[in-house]
């Protein structure tokens, strides 16, 4: 089976019918195709040599590797797969002013990594036809360098749609708050296949282990799991909508709206950081 082929039929057929909601995906999270091909994507990132819970890394995976794909493929075929609780670590991070922050990260199993990475890749080109385009954290083609672009361009701009403000933010802890049953609610906008929305609910439920001891995963997806970026954008995907109704405005209204001394928006979102940016006596938003 061609993974990408097969990607870019999904994501025309969700580009084509917007309510479609995809009901025959699990079979592609077992097939040989797809769980090889994630394996290589999971090697490739430099976590790799980081190990899970069960102190296993891409190293000692790969001493069986075919055996061990098998295994994993059955347990998926079975639905008797059963992710591992993540490795919590942390990382330290120097914010505004010198400020000090220990930043957790929870680390999958390598297995779990790899199942993992092939839920992200059937799920990924479904949302892509979905996603604001003033979305620009974890996807495809897209960085940081590209959202500040967006938005500079109109901060030094001499027309007089220029824009003079920008306001950043973020949502606090947003990770660690996620709340489940709503995610799971927004998966199912698109996700008709059970098996599929159990099995991310097995990895949202799989909890957390620190220092040998497990803690329950009531809400949150771990920074450090592949599919938790793209289960953030899903998450987001709302506040994107409902920020689109005051940014997305016609030229009419805009021009309305500034005679009447209102504010104009712009919008940018990188993952849980955006800052609205306005224009002359009004505001505009960026990420």
């Amino acid at each position: 089976m061609d993974v990408g082929e097969t990607q870019k039929k999904l994501s025309r057929w969700a580009e084509q019918d917007r309510t479609h909601r995809f009901y025959d995906l699990y079979h592609l999270l077992h097939h040989e195709d797809w769980l090889r091909t994630a394996q290589i994507h999971v090697r490739q990132n430099a976590g790799s040599r980081t190990a899970g819970c069960d102190g296993v890394t891409m190293r000692d995976f790969e001493k069986d590797l075919e055996g061990n794909l098998w295994k994993l493929r059955e347990d998926l075929k079975a639905e008797r797969f059963e992710p591992q609780p993540a490795r919590r670590t942390y990382i330290r991070e120097v914010k505004a002013g010198g400020r000090i922050k220990m930043r957790p990260l929870g680390i999958p199993a390598i297995r779990d990594r790899i199942v993992q990475e092939t839920l992200r890749m059937v799920l990924e080109p479904i949302w892509e036809a979905d996603f604001s385009r003033h979305s620009y954290g974890f996807r495809h083609d897209r960085s940081t360098k590209d959202a500040v672009a967006y938005i500079g361009g109109r901060l030094v701009s001499r027309k007089s749609t220029a824009y003079g403000w920008v306001v950043e933010g973020d949502i606090q802890s947003f990770f660690d708050t996620i709340d489940h049953r709503k995610l799971m609610q927004l998966l199912r906008h698109r996700l008709k296949d059970k098996k599929v929305l159990s099995l991310i609910w097995k990895f949202l439920r799989a909890g957390i282990m620190e220092e040998g001891t497990f803690r329950h995963s009531l809400l949150g997806t771990p920074q450090g799991g592949i599919v938790s970026p793209l289960l953030a954008n899903i998450y987001l995907h709302e506040l994107d909508r409902h920020m689109e109704r005051y940014t997305e405005l016609p030229e009419w209204k805009r021009q309305k709206r500034k005679r009447q001394g209102l504010a104009n928006f712009l919008y940018v979102r990188y993952a849980d950081d955006c800052a609205p940016r306005r224009r002359g006596k009004e505001a505009a938003m960026v990420t």
